[in-house]
């Protein structure tokens, strides 16, 4: 089980040597980590002229570009391009001729009856998406998000077909409140791409992760900016409850759910100069 965390700046992350990774010649910087299933998320700098022999893995991996490029089997990552390569995909050599930073999730062990069946991994696979090529055509409905509608668009990046499993991007606009609380019946976590976010525990900046346990309550968030953020949901699919809670202000006093571990780190983050 991974510790609530809502919600943390990376910048304030150290960096460390990813050998549990198996890539010693690497960094990162751990979001959050499951202690029972070895599963992780992380942000993953990988230094120029990396490299990564193919063959098929035990679990899942799923990246999103965040600087540089990545070559992953024949096709080209760069900034905002997203893919997941399930357990048991032996395509998934990769190499960095001049550095890369992505996240960087990946899963517990996949038992092997499943990693060895080729149609369970084909089916599974998303090769690449690059969001900056494509359209915001997600439906909020159906994961009982339409209230969103009228101020953001969404992005779904997969949606498995086993276990319904969701990975989206949302972008909100400027100035969007919301009204009420949400609770999940899933796990669900997410990173901010860009922009920033203010809600019951402080306002955030680019860089904050949460993760948050089945039911947990959040929101409602608002923007005066806007803001691009990375959701991924486990534990099945999603679904949304809302309930009343204290009024929005898009100036919240600084509150974060942290672990004893990260208390020290939780601090508000300052937004970027404008001048």
């Amino acid at each position: 089980m991974r510790d609530h965390i809502d919600f943390i700046q990376a910048q304030y992350l150290d960096w460390q040597d990813a050998s549990l990774l198996g890539y010693p010649q690497a960094r990162l910087k751990l979001l959050s980590s499951d202690d029972e299933t070895g599963a992780l998320s992380t942000i993953l700098s990988l230094p120029a002229g990396w490299r990564r022999d193919a063959g098929p893995l035990l679990f899942d991996e799923e990246i999103y570009i965040l600087d540089g490029a990545l070559m992953v089997g024949e096709l080209p990552f760069i900034a905002h391009c997203y893919g997941f390569l399930p357990a048991g995909y032996a395509q998934n050599d990769m190499a960095t001729d001049e550095g890369v930073t992505l996240l960087y999730f990946r899963s517990g062990p996949v038992e092997d009856r499943i990693r060895a069946d080729e149609a369970h991994v084909t089916s599974r696979l998303v090769r690449q998406i690059d969001v900056a090529a494509g359209q915001w055509d997600g439906d909020f409905d159906k994961f009982g998000l339409g209230s969103m509608k009228a101020g953001a668009r969404m992005r779904v990046l997969r949606q498995d077909p086993f276990s319904g499993e969701t990975t989206y991007i949302t972008a909100t606009i400027a100035f969007r409140r919301g009204e009420q609380a949400e609770r999940h019946p899933i796990a669900q976590e997410f990173f901010m791409l860009s922009g920033e976010l203010s809600g019951p525990f402080g306002t955030m900046q680019a860089g904050a992760y949460c993760i948050r346990p089945p039911m947990a309550k959040h929101a409602p968030y608002g923007s005066p900016t806007g803001a691009l953020i990375l959701f991924r949901g486990f534990g099945g699919s999603q679904e949304t409850f809302w309930e009343d809670t204290e009024p929005f202000t898009f100036y919240p006093p600084h509150q974060p759910i942290l672990p004893d571990h990260l208390k020290h780190l939780g601090k508000p983050y300052p937004p970027q100069s404008r001048y």
